[in-house]
């Protein structure tokens, strides 16, 4: 897109639903605090464990779509997102690639200005991972498996908003939208950003800024990493393609590795789910129920 500020902004958000139970499994997603306690084979990955669909959480899903004015997939199919690390057990996250559940929608910000939704997709959350002394300074890390298996909503923008307000914003008109539907809870839900930011004076370089949370932090991040990238560019250094994250402790972003394409998670289809259709019949029924 050509920016007129001079800056390109595309958000990743990553919602939590308020479903009772896990994506794929009957463990409950609130309860003990305690750590790995609410687990079961299935949410650790242990060799023969079934996932089986959460009918609630799709039935949410759909809801956002609607209220998205996305166009829906007339079936649901999972994919497994291969990736080496402590947070998901079984070394792959159930997610969805190939054809997302719903695709080309929008939302409205305050200033009349449309947001283009690329696609809004369901996959289960990583554990949470706890580094004792900040992430850059710990010698060692914990894995909190509670978490682990919890369904979330994907959000995916079209690189169109141009400053940091603009992103601020639309945060904002989601969780507007979300709370409303009644499919997220408001007070202890957890709603994370990735965002991909680029100004003209490098080429427009994409950047992808990880671990934003809530709709006030967004905006906060992207000033330092917009005022960062210029500093850059200023000084005449090279800005390559990298992901990096977010510290709102000490309100920077560091470098994580660079960028890595979709390429490399290696998607191939879940075998142990089944494509689900998506009916216009069953879309009507969700309909009823939405305020």
């Amino acid at each position: 897109m050509k920016s007129k500020s001079g800056v390109i902004v595309g958000l990743e958000v990553h919602t939590e639903i308020n479903t009772n139970t896990k994506l794929f499994c009957g463990c409950p997603t609130k309860g003990s605090e305690e750590p790995n306690t609410r687990t079961c084979e299935v949410c650790l990955g242990h060799p023969g464990s079934k996932p089986v669909l959460n009918k609630k959480a799709v039935e949410y899903a759909i809801k956002l779509c609607l209220a998205l004015n996305c166009k829906i997939s007339k079936e649901l199919i999972f994919s497994r997102k291969s990736y080496f690390y402590p947070d998901m057990a079984k070394n792959y996250q159930i997610s969805q690639y190939e054809i997302p559940l719903g695709s080309n929608g929008s939302l409205k910000l305050r200033s009349g200005k449309e947001i283009g939704i690329t696609r809004v997709h369901m996959e289960e959350d990583p554990a949470a991972l706890v580094h004792p002394a900040g992430m850059q300074e710990s010698a060692y890390v914990l894995v909190d498996y509670n978490r682990s298996g919890n369904p979330l909503l994907e959000i995916v923008t079209e690189p169109c908003m141009e400053s940091a307000e603009e992103a601020r914003d639309f945060m904002k008109q989601l969780i507007t939208i979300l709370d409303y539907l009644g499919i997220f809870d408001i007070n202890n839900g957890i709603i994370k950003a990735d965002a991909n930011v680029s100004i003209k004076e490098s080429g427009f370089v994409k950047q992808e800024v990880k671990n934003i949370t809530g709709f006030k932090e967004i905006e906060r991040a992207l000033m330092h990493e917009l005022s960062r990238q210029k500093g850059e560019a200023q000084h005449h250094k090279t800005i390559h393609h990298e992901t990096r994250s977010w510290d709102s402790e000490s309100g920077v972003t560091f470098s994580l590795r660079k960028k890595e394409t979709e390429e490399d998670y290696g998607y191939i289809i879940d075998s142990d789910l089944t494509a689900v259709e998506i009916t216009k019949e069953w879309i009507n029924e969700i309909k009823k129920t939405m305020p």
